[in-house]
């Protein structure tokens, strides 16, 4: 008997060895299965959906987003609709501090995104979120400012890698949404241009969730232009063969300035842009050249030269077609940035110009001419305030009108040579005055 429940005891130990044995090799394949799920906690984030077209009036039946992102992933949460009152609400979510969180939309063909929201020194915080009606025009629409910045060439792969940045104003309350839909031409959307040569596109900040497709000589993409400023990113390859390179640029839209950034190791020379000479920034010395009032259309050549020859490799075509996701995120965003930079250490190159030039005129006894100074005190510099941006968008629309007035012929060619003349003055002397500030 006393054999027997041995026995029986040390098959129940067998039994449940075997049985914690299974239970182990379910819970690791659940684990690395699904994905872990954050976990529930007392933080909550509310607020409305606003549509800024309308005065910021509350929009209904529309679903809202909520996105949790910690450390390199990110993910869906929950999607809710708001109410009567545009408002809706996300509970229960984790305050560690680890974790942020973001609202997010798709309106009427725009992505609309809220700042990003972090719960772990508050639980509960409101983000509302503004969305705009859609529109097809851009007549609204100019580029503030533009930079090509080319980087150190390639003498092995004979490729010099470019980035571009450009910032878009909309003056007007709607977004613009385009189209690439090409059945009756070219399709009705954000265009860019790129040199004959360009390569290997890879799309940065503004084009992330839109689709770009490959036109003329460069490319077309349906990302939205809401109202405000805008900015948009991307970078290319520049392959060549020769020690000379003409690098060619379309203004596609109406700019107010364009500043080409080159090594000083390539001879840069151009007719459209004139030469401020090198400035330096993070320790890079680059050649400046710049041109500023251009309208859109314009054919802009920069002549390159001193590129180190490369060796002969298979011809590549004119412009590969864009993708529209994002591999070096990263390295994207440090291009932005250093772009931004230099940028900035060219408004200020400009600004110290300026305070030369007005200097050398405040010491010289001569009268000017009685029309010349009515011009000049037309466009004296605005002192920076509330109202700074306000005239900047004047002139900046008073340009657009003009242009289509002409194009239209509603004025003689020397009447709109003269007023266009007055209104760039006007927009260099403000963009000279916002950099002394």
């Amino acid at each position: 008997m006393t054999a027997w429940s041995n026995s029986k005891k040390r098959w129940v130990k067998h039994v449940a060895r075997a049985a914690a044995l299974v239970v182990t090799v379910c819970c690791i394949f659940v684990c690395t299965s699904f994905p872990v799920r954050a976990a529930v906690g007392a933080g909550r984030i509310y607020g409305q959906l606003l549509d800024g077209s309308a005065k910021n009036a509350p929009v209904a039946g529309q679903r809202v987003t909520l996105q949790m992102a910690q450390g390199n992933n990110a993910r869906d949460l929950s999607s809710v609709a708001t109410d009567g009152r545009g408002s809706f609400s996300f509970a229960g979510l984790a305050t560690d501090k680890t974790i942020s969180y973001a609202v997010y939309m798709r309106y009427q063909g725009a992505h609309y995104t809220s700042a990003v929201i972090s719960l772990d020194t508050k639980p509960v915080q409101q983000v509302n979120l503004t969305v705009y009606e859609a529109t097809k025009s851009m007549a609204n629409i100019a580029i503030v400012r533009a930079t090509i910045l080319l980087r150190a060439p390639d003498r092995q792969t004979g490729i010099v890698p470019v980035s571009e940045l450009f910032i878009f104003r909309n003056l007007d309350s709607h977004t613009y949404v385009g189209s690439l839909d090409a059945s009756q031409g070219k399709p009705n959307a954000l265009r860019f241009s790129l040199p004959h040569t360009a390569s290997k596109v890879t799309l940065g900040k503004g084009f992330d969730g839109y689709t770009a497709i490959q036109v003329d000589s460069g490319f077309a993409s349906d990302a939205a232009v809401p109202p405000g400023d805008s900015q948009f990113a991307f970078t290319f390859d520049m392959p060549y063969t020769a020690s000379d390179y003409d690098f060619d640029y379309t203004v596609v839209y109406p700019t107010v300035l364009l500043a080409f950034l080159v090594p000083p190791e390539i001879q840069a020379s151009s007719d459209t842009l004139a030469s401020q000479g090198p400035i330096t920034s993070g320790q890079q010395t680059y050649q400046l050249l710049e041109a500023k009032a251009l309208l859109g259309g314009k054919e802009a050549h920069v002549q390159l030269g001193g590129l180190p020859t490369a060796p002969i490799v298979s011809s590549t075509p004119a412009a590969t077609t864009p993708t529209g996701s994002v591999p070096w995120l990263v390295i994207a965003l440090l291009i932005m940035a250093f772009i931004v930079s230099v940028t900035a250490v060219v408004y200020r190159s400009v600004s110290r110009q300026a305070a030369s030039m007005s200097k050398k005129n405040g010491s010289n006894g001569k009268k000017r001419p009685k029309r010349q100074a009515q011009r000049q005190q037309k466009a004296a510099p605005i002192k920076l305030s509330d109202k700074t941006g306000d005239s900047e968008k004047a002139l900046l629309q008073k340009l657009l009108e003009l242009d289509r007035a002409y194009e239209a012929e509603e004025m003689k060619k020397g009447v709109y040579q003269e007023r266009r003349a007055a209104i760039k003055a006007q927009l260099r002397a403000l963009m000279s005055e916002k950099v002394k500030s």
